[in-house]
């Protein structure tokens, strides 16, 4: 699988990688209601998320299964002289836990991942975020809804994953360019 995903950054066929950082996440940053300590980006692609988390005092863990994105990653940061601040391995986001100690994120952002990963896969990465989040931790998640192609993640199975753990404390809907629903979540760690 993390063959397609190489091939897609050497084609330059990465649309999702803009270069911005979503005014979701940073409305969110600017609002001060999140602790400046670590943050993880889950699927960080070539780190710009990652790197404006940085950027504003965070310790970043940013993973990706993409090669290719995390030797482009590395390199914005050595740029960008944070390569002290933020972190990239390359691997699956569900063993998220082989990177991250548990109870060290204070903030977690996933822009279009979580809805590529297989049901099984998705079910190892609440756990695992679950372990590695902070109680009153914020954590971030843009998806697509499902669509005829069947990729896509619907309410029933968010609530199901991430309810007893988490307060849902936003969600946005809205539409991508071919139609296509999305939905921006906003949750808050409960505490044990």
């Amino acid at each position: 699988m993390s063959l397609w995903w190489d091939i897609l950054y050497w084609l330059k066929q990465t649309p999702w990688d803009t270069g911005v950082t979503p005014p979701e996440i940073v409305s969110m940053i600017d609002s001060g209601k999140v602790t400046i300590g670590g943050a993880l980006d889950l699927g960080c692609g070539t780190g710009t998320n990652a790197i404006y988390l940085a950027r504003h005092g965070f310790r970043v863990v940013g993973i990706d299964i993409s090669r290719r994105a995390i030797f482009l990653a590395r390199r914005k940061a050595r740029s960008a002289q944070l390569a002290d601040r933020v972190r990239f391995e390359r691997g699956d986001v569900s063993l998220m836990r082989r990177w991250v100690a548990g109870h060290s994120i204070d903030f977690a952002c996933d822009i279009g991942c979580f809805h590529n990963l297989s049901v099984e896969a998705r079910a190892r990465y609440a756990a695992a975020l679950t372990a590695v989040l902070k109680p009153g931790a914020t954590y971030m998640l843009y998806a697509f809804e499902p669509g005829a192609d069947r990729r896509g993640v619907g309410m029933d199975e968010i609530a199901q994953l991430f309810d007893r753990a988490f307060q849902l404390a936003g969600l946005r809907r809205g539409r991508e360019r071919n139609e296509r629903g999305s939905a921006w979540y906003t949750f808050v760690k409960r505490d044990a």
